[in-house]
């Protein structure tokens, strides 16, 4: 997975219609040549280390699903409204936002 995303890549992806939001949490995602990840996470929500904290959270559920449902054509930008959010609705929102993905047609 790659953890770096190119301005212009950034500017694609976030420039995207297909937006969700679930659990304090706002997806935005487009098709891609292969599966990118990025934030955004002002620093007004919290310390360095809570915004880590919540980035290496996210990375590890997407790593799960990837391996599950091979996101490998999307790039997804993650935006929280806080960052106190725990694991499992960490996980129950990127679940909900790959079903939501499953059922938009390509």
């Amino acid at each position: 997975m790659n953890f770096s995303i190119d301005y212009k890549v950034f500017d694609y992806i976030t420039s995207s219609p297909k937006k969700f939001s679930k659990n304090e949490i706002f997806f935005i995602s487009r098709e891609c040549d292969k599966f990118l990840l990025g934030f955004i996470i002002p620093k007004s929500l919290g310390s360095a280390s809570l915004r880590n904290r919540f980035k290496r959270r996210c990375r590890s559920v997407l790593q799960q699903f990837n391996k599950i449902d091979g996101l490998l054509s999307f790039g997804v930008i993650i935006k929280p409204k806080m960052i106190n959010i725990n694991y499992c609705d960490i996980d129950q929102s990127i679940a909900l936002w790959v079903d939501s993905l499953k059922k938009i047609p390509s």
